[in-house]
């Protein structure tokens, strides 16, 4: 078990806000949460995933919502309700624990991202360690897209929480598409924000059906960006190195679009080179989350590989809806988890997801084996 410093939480949540592909929650909102809970004299403390006994109980804490305020409707019904100070994630993984009559011995990340300071605080609020590993290795945008599924651990039961009072604990769930359902249901009835805890597993189970280490490979990449910025040098370079990744394009935004399509964010990110040589510019769409980027007809990265925006100066990671016409950044990719390229893998997160043929994730796999 290690206890974090600040500087150590900080670099964690960088590197977490790096592997988020361009979504994974607010890496601003994700600091100042985890500074004030280490001004308050409270610190996280991390255990390995083999450090996990096979009897443990554990589960995943997190928000679920969105960034948009509720309806008029909604926002009266809600007025003059007595606010809970408690956070809602540990008010869900409480009433979890109550519903199972059994306490939670460590809690793990549900994604890597800002969000992954909701996982932990509440480690931190109920006195257990988080788990170095996580079910996803990025930030992803859909509760199905998790090595839970692919190895078939049950998300139910799961407990849902508002900052209200109320609980509601889900018994059962047909699948991950239903539940996610359900929580939103519950998050949009609850001011647009709700705490979910879900996916209690056992130890031994556990270490079966997540990825191992990605809270110190975030530490590691978090921590390459701001020695790099100390010595003047690129941060992207650094980062795309401290994470096995490649850099793949410097350039500067010249356009930015989104629109809000079913819940989720869908939009494109266009990228000009910095020298106007006539060369074709790099286009990422998104969903949530950056999917593909292609320069003109070819087709440079595709998910399930890890692909993320960085400001070209500090080198930090840039949401989604945040990309602006002149920002000056460079495009790095991650390959993905091992889990992520297994067929299940590839069939629940993998280019289908976004209506493309899995040879285009194979013939990139072959351009990068051809290069070594």
């Amino acid at each position: 078990m290690r206890k974090l410093t600040l500087q150590e939480v900080e670099d964690l949540l960088y590197g977490a806000c790096i592997f988020g592909t361009g979504g994974g929650g607010s890496l601003s909102e994700g600091l100042e949460l985890v500074r004030k809970l280490y001004a308050n004299g409270k610190a996280v403390s991390i255990i390995s995933l083999d450090q996990v006994e096979d009897d443990w109980l554990v589960a995943s804490p997190y928000y679920v919502g969105s960034v948009a305020p509720p309806p008029e409707e909604v926002r009266k019904r809600l007025e003059g309700l007595p606010v809970l100070p408690d956070e809602v994630a540990t008010l869900a993984a409480r009433a979890l624990q109550d519903y199972l009559g059994k306490e939670l011995k460590a809690v793990i990340a549900t994604e890597l991202g800002g969000n992954t300071a909701c996982a932990i605080e509440t480690a931190i609020h109920l006195g257990v360690p988080l788990i170095d590993a996580d079910p996803a290795g990025r930030a992803v945008p859909d509760l199905a897209h998790t090595t839970f599924h692919i190895y078939d651990v049950s998300i139910s039961p799961f407990a849902l929480a508002n900052r209200f009072g109320d609980t509601l604990i889900v018994q059962h769930a047909v699948n991950h598409d239903r539940a996610e359902q359900i929580a939103r249901a519950f998050a949009a009835t609850s001011g647009n924000l709700a705490g979910v805890c879900d996916h209690p597993v056992e130890g031994k189970r556990l270490r079966e059906s997540v990825i191992p280490g990605t809270l110190s490979q975030a530490e590691k990449v978090g921590r390459a960006r701001r020695l790099s910025r100390a010595v003047g040098s690129i941060p992207a370079y650094a980062i795309a190195a401290a994470g096995n990744g490649s850099h793949l394009f410097h350039g500067v935004i010249s356009e930015a679009t989104w629109e809000d399509v079913g819940g989720f964010i869908e939009g494109e990110v266009t990228i000009a080179p910095i020298e106007k040589d006539g060369s074709e510019p790099l286009t990422v769409w998104f969903r949530n989350e950056f999917m593909i980027a292609r320069r003109g007809e070819e087709i440079l990265s595709i998910i399930p590989e890890l692909l993320t925006i960085l400001d070209h100066t500090t080198g930090e990671p840039i949401l989604n809806p945040s990309c602006q016409a002149g920002m000056i950044v460079d495009v790095v990719t991650f390959p993905a988890p091992a889990a992520w390229e297994t067929e299940k893998g590839l069939s629940i997160f993998g280019p289908a997801y976004i209506g493309m043929e899995r040879e285009a994730y194979d013939a990139l796999q072959e351009k990068v084996v051809s290069a070594k």
